[in-house]
Formats: C-alpha cells, sequence, structure tokens
C-alpha cells in the first residue's frame, strides 16, 4: 500500500501536462476514481485501476479536484478523476428585452438556493447535481412564472462547485 500525504498539483498545470500526456501514451498512468462526495473527505482507501492499493491522508480542508496529481515519479503517474454525475443544466435566452431584470435571477437563486444545491456557472447556464429526472420537472414547476425564458436539461459531466462555495446539499 502506498500512503499519500499531498496533492502535487493537476495535470492541468503546466508542470504536470507533458508529463501526464507522455506517460499516459505508455499506460503508465494510473486513475483512482472517486465520487464528487468524496472529495472533501482527507482520509480514505482506494484502488487504481491498474491495482495499485492507495492510502490518502491529506490535511484538513483539502478538496480533491478532478485530474489532481497524488504520485508523480519518473515512470508512474497516479491520478484522481471525480466520476461524472447527472446534473441540471439552466440557460437563460439571451434576449431578455422588455423584461424585469431582476425577476429572472432572483427566482432562479431562490428556488436553487432554498434546495441547497451547489452550483456552477459557466456564461449564461447554471448546473447543480440531481438525483432524479422527476427533479426537471419539479425545477420546470417552479420556475414556471420565467420558464418562456430559460432553458432546463439534464446532462452528465463532472460536476465541480463554484470555487469558495461552502453549500450543504439535502
Amino acid at each position: 500500500m502506498i500512503t499519500i500525504n499531498s496533492i502535487l498539483g493537476n495535470v492541468k498545470d503546466s508542470e504536470f501536462a507533458g508529463k501526464y500526456e507522455q506517460l499516459s501514451k505508455n499506460n503508465s498512468c494510473e486513475v483512482i476514481k472517486i465520487h464528487r462526495s468524496e472529495s472533501q473527505r482527507v482520509r480514505m482507501r482506494k484502488t487504481s485501476d491498474m491495482g495499485t492499493d492507495v492510502a490518502l491522508t491529506l490535511p484538513q480542508g483539502v478538496q480533491i479536484k478532478h485530474k489532481d496529481v497524488i504520485l508523480s515519479s519518473p515512470d508512474k503517474m497516479i491520478i484522481i478523476e471525480i466520476e461524472a454525475e447527472s446534473v441540471a443544466a439552466v440557460s437563460v435566452d439571451e434576449d431578455l428585452a422588455g423584461l424585469n431584470s431582476i425577476e429572472i435571477p432572483v427566482r432562479l437563486g431562490h428556488t436553487i438556493g432554498n434546495l441547497h444545491r451547489p452550483l456552477r456557472i459557466v456564461g449564461r447556464t447554471i448546473y447543480f447535481p440531481i438525483q432524479a429526472d422527476t427533479e426537471l420537472e419539479m425545477f420546470r414547476k417552479l420556475l414556471a412564472p420565467i420558464i418562456d425564458h430559460i432553458e432546463i436539461n439534464k446532462t452528465r459531466m463532472v460536476f465541480e462547485p463554484e470555487e469558495g462555495s461552502h453549500i450543504h446539499e439535502h
């Protein structure tokens, strides 16, 4: 068993990007998959896709991110991947001419906020995790007053909440 006490960086960092690409081509990059809910755990034991037994004992407050590097040697790299999950994607129309400019953001914020969902905002789209497809219909009903100005869809993605958001989910 390998014991890991820190996260070295991320494959998106210039320090690891080239090495990750090279080791991946050589099948020398191992992956440990975790669920987003495990990303805040500082102690866990996992097995990589190539059978390496790993014990994570990270400092308190560390949050694991998708593609974090936990081991890097000249001939091997172990990274963490967060599993994709179902999320709602709420997109706001670009043309809101003639509308009360405060109604849409207030209704969206109030509805999503009342459910204590973490979120990610990309452009005009708000993403947040869902557990069942039936939640989409619930959101359509809750947002009925503005439904003509938004689009609500389901997608699967690696969901990472906005930095600094400390949301507890219900």
